[in-house]
């Protein structure tokens, strides 16, 4: 099969791919080409022959290359325009756009050229279109060939691929790709608003390289923010559009290159919000002191008229519409008669359902008041840079209307001096509690009422603040007394006492039963408790003997008390004490914390031997771990406590009293140490004390 079978097949993906042969070309109105009729013109004898639709020529001998031709035209030798095809019968004169195929090729290089053959690919409709051009007499050597075909009526707004190869193929393939363009048409194309960038993002997606920029649509035209603000860009590439600020009437325009094209245009911000800010509402004041006027000019580069304009007074948040004041408008200049220039009275313009509020800008009054409280009068003192009259009375403001009712006669004072500055002073009675002092100019129309609510009753008001003071102050301060006397006797107990705990170091996890104990003894009874364990620094700093000395001495101070637990393995180590060879216990003591204590101990029982009991000290011992014939003779005159048979004689014991029944307390207090032991639990070596203890203390206090 020949060569010339498949090239129909490969013309799309050869003319993407030769992007440099690729154009197209729009209308120039005033230099618009009209023809009235297809034709073809040549400079040769020539015939035309043309495919069906959709059919492409298939002739073999049309792909025979001449041995060792391998050459590239010089110039253009596929050129594409757009001319008009009209109808002269018709009474309106109708053109439709179409394509001109200009072929000029030198034929010196290409020795027996036949004929031209030019496919075409319509892309959005998927027609084809072929037709071949023969020269039916001899060419001579150096001859160019020019054939003009007007012209292909293909539908307008689309990319038409057309391909040109020649008759015998000299391996010349030429492919251009051209967009037809309807004269009233209008680019398509996509945006993207980026407000925090103040940019706008415009692309396409097909068609020929577009203009785009932004405008401010006006009445008549829309007019470019600036002539550096227009960018050329094709489908490859995006345009990115800068503004200032944004405002409703900013539009988005895109056009083709040529010239009067018609222009897509978009405002996307007509119902923006944001699009109505400061920038928007440019409004200049241009009030002076000469008259009684307000006068305000607006500036928006939208050419909107507002569609009212009105008066209004500031009044709580809000500025409240004056309905029998009368704007007067003149070419976007705004103006009021007959009223007193005061920032509190301000016009609001309102443009499509959105209002805007500009007050006047003064710097210097025309006049100001100062209000002073005497014995039995208000004294007014008022100071004027134009003549006018002033009004003042006194009022009970109204809190359903906001208005100020008058409660006395109205007090007028004039300046007729208009050559100078002039104060003036107007004296009031003295109103009542709670009411106020009304002052205005009252020789214009519109003037905004100045309102002062002073402490008229200063004498005996302030008696009656000082006396609420006084009061405040006294119960803030039986509060706070009340309230440190209630913390203290919660973190504080009335029978907080002093607690030194010594044990024989039976192993680790002996140690945690002793902490276990030691927090109950702090956080549920509210006693002072001093272990080694919790001050393990000043022991290693001074040494145990010392610091057990030393302790010894604070419990007795403080009248507290020694808290002795007592194990099976204490009365061993206290045997060895008493023979001095501790060395062979297998527990060791790293402190000689046991050592200490007995020390203390016998010099104690020695001074007291003469009395029953050692009032100190106290022994606890632990049902499992100890029992009574465990402890040794000389030391059973010390009170003993079989925990938790007796944990209440205990806790009775520490609180220094007898008369209290068995509180909720200590049930609270024996179930927290149990479950602190049975939390702390790591040895096995506990564990079943640790279960008999849960019984006796279900079995006892549920």
């Amino acid at each position: 099969m020949g060569i010339l079978t498949f090239l129909p097949l490969l013309v799309t993906t050869v003319l993407l791919l030769d992007l440099s042969h690729s154009g197209g070309v729009g209308f120039t109105k005033g230099d618009e080409v009209k023809i009235t009729r297809t034709q073809v013109n040549a400079n040769f004898d020539f015939k035309i022959k043309l495919s069906s639709p959709g059919n492409r020529f298939s002739d073999k001998r049309d792909h025979k290359v001449p041995a060792g031709v391998r050459r590239r035209p010089h110039g253009d030798v596929l050129s594409l325009s757009t001319v008009l095809l009209c109808d002269p019968l018709k009474e309106i004169e109708k053109c439709e756009p179409c394509i001109r195929v200009d072929i000029t090729l030198n034929s010196t290089a290409f020795p027996k050229l036949r004929a031209f053959v030019v496919y075409a690919l319509e892309e959005s409709h998927n027609q084809f279109h072929a037709f071949r051009f023969i020269n039916k007499g001899t060419t001579e050597p150096g001859e160019s060939w020019k054939v003009t075909y007007d012209c292909l009526q293909v539908p307008t707004g689309q990319n038409i691929n057309f391909s040109l190869f020649t008759v015998p193929y000299y391996s010349l393939r030429i492919s251009k790709t051209y967009f037809i363009q309807d004269r009233d048409a209008k680019p398509a194309f996509q945006f993207e608003h980026f407000p925090e960038k103040r940019k706008i993002e415009v692309s396409i997606h097909h068609g020929p390289k577009v203009k785009a920029h932004l405008c401010y649509r006006g009445s008549l035209v829309c007019e470019p923010l600036s002539d550096e603000a227009t960018q050329a860009f094709n489908v490859s590439q995006k345009a990115i559009l800068q503004y200032e600020y944004l405002a409703p009437c900013l539009c988005i325009e895109v056009y083709y290159l040529y010239r009067d094209a018609r222009r897509n245009q978009i405002c996307p911000f007509d119902a923006n919000p944001d699009a109505y800010n400061s920038g928007f509402w440019q409004i200049t004041d241009r009030s002076s002191h000469a008259k009684n006027q307000m006068w305000m000019e607006l500036t928006s580069p939208c050419p909107v008229v507002a569609t009212s304009a009105s008066l209004c007074e500031k009044r709580k948040g809000t500025c409240l519409t004056i309905p029998e004041a009368t704007v007067q408008e003149d070419e976007s200049h705004y103006t009021i008669d007959d009223v007193d220039k005061n920032p509190n009275l301000c016009f609001k313009f309102t443009i499509m359902n959105r209002s805007y509020i500009k007050c006047p800008e003064i710097k210097d009054p025309d006049w100001n008041v100062t209000v002073k409280t005497q014995f039995f009068q208000v004294l007014l003192s008022i100071f004027s840079l134009v003549p006018g009259s002033f009004s003042a009375t006194t009022c009970k403001v109204n809190q359903s209307t906001g208005h100020c009712d008058p409660q006395s006669p109205v007090f007028n004072i004039t300046r007729l001096n208009d050559t100078s500055p002039q104060g003036m002073d107007v004296a009031l009675p003295l109103p009542r509690i709670g009411s106020c002092v009304q002052v205005w100019r009252s020789d214009v129309r519109f003037a905004y009422k100045h309102l002062f609510c002073p402490d008229f009753s200063h004498r005996h008001l302030g008696l009656v603040l000082l006396s609420s003071f006084l009061v405040v102050f006294t119960l803030v301060i039986l509060l706070a007394l009340c309230y440190q006397m209630i913390l203290k006797i919660f973190t504080a107990p009335l029978w907080r006492h002093t607690v030194l705990l010594v044990y024989s170091p039976d192993s680790d996890e002996y140690k945690v039963l002793i902490s276990a104990f030691a927090d109950f003894l702090q956080s549920i009874l509210g006693c002072e408790v001093i272990l080694d364990l919790w001050d393990t620094n000043t022991v290693s700093q001074i040494g145990m003997l010392p610091w057990f000395y030393q302790k010894r001495e604070l419990v007795t101070q403080r009248k507290g008390k020694v808290i002795m637990v007592w194990t099976r393995r204490s009365s061993e180590m206290y045997k060895q004490w008493r023979t001095s060879d501790l060395s062979s216990f297998p527990w060791r003591d790293p402190h000689n914390l046991f050592s200490a204590a007995m020390a203390v101990l016998q010099r104690d029982l020695e001074v007291e031997g003469e009395k029953d009991t050692v009032e100190d000290y106290t022994m606890v011992y632990f049902e499992g771990l100890c029992e009574k014939q465990d402890i040794p003779t000389n030391m059973r005159k010390i009170t003993r406590y079989h925990l938790f048979k007796d944990l209440y004689r205990l806790v009775n014991k520490l609180q220094g009293t007898t008369c209290l029944s068995p509180p909720c307390l200590i049930k609270t207090g024996a179930k927290y140490l149990m479950r602190k032991l049975i939390n702390s639990e790591k040895s096995t070596s506990l564990q079943g004390h640790v279960e008999l203890c849960r019984q006796q203390l279900r079995e006892k206090w549920g």
